[in-house]
């Protein structure tokens, strides 16, 4: 599944695919102070066990939380976000399971390639969430925590999943910033060379 194809939101300017000659075409800005977001509510919920995120993002604003994607369950909700701290944060809450990033994210010239690929069916835990950007895997974070083994996560629930916003009725921690070519792959666990590759310079690009 697919919540924004690439022909609706058809990614980042400047990122373009030297090795492939895909170039991603269109990207939304967001701004917080204008309410704006996407939202897709499911008639019927999918694999909550199994899933891939991924989007190509571009930050304009630093130092406030911002929900690049949330979905609200019952007083429950999952997000992957930017922190006050500019690092990133992947998570259910209240923290079945939590990775918060060492590393910040505070370029605002340049376009991150951000995937998720979550399989709670996983034997080993860390192998449960992985988080990529720009194609490499992320392994160093100030918080790290697993989901249990075939946990349901919020996402893919019959309910209100929002890009560019968090998931429950108030627009606080809406995201500013640009993005493009996102998708929610519904049942499968991804790695990020399903969305992009290196080209010949050893830059992560789209394809």
């Amino acid at each position: 599944m697919s919540i924004i194809g690439s022909n609706i939101l058809a990614g980042a300017a400047g990122a373009s695919g030297a090795a492939t000659g895909y170039q991603i075409e269109r990207s939304l800005r967001f701004n917080s102070g204008d309410s704006a977001y996407l939202n897709r509510t499911p008639s019927s919920a999918g694999n909550r066990k199994t899933w891939t995120w991924s989007g190509w993002v571009k930050r304009s604003k630093l130092a406030g939380t911002e929900n690049l994607f949330s979905v609200y369950l019952g007083g429950g909700f999952s997000g992957i976000r930017f922190e006050s701290s500019n690092k990133l944060r992947v998570f259910d809450y209240p923290f079945t399971y939590n990775l918060f990033t060492t590393q910040v994210f505070r370029d605002t010239g340049a376009w991150y390639h951000i995937v998720v690929a979550f399989d709670s069916t996983q034997s080993t835990s860390s192998d449960r969430v992985k988080l990529y950007v720009n194609g490499v895997q992320v392994s160093n974070f100030d918080t790290e925590t697993y989901p249990s083994l075939n946990l349901d996560s919020y996402i893919n629930s019959a309910n209100s999943h929002r890009i560019g916003a968090t998931s429950t009725t108030s627009f606080a921690e809406g995201f500013n910033g640009y993005l493009a070519d996102v998708h929610l792959v519904d049942g499968q666990a991804l790695a990020p060379t399903g969305f992009g590759e290196f080209d010949d310079n050893n830059v992560w690009q789209p394809k």
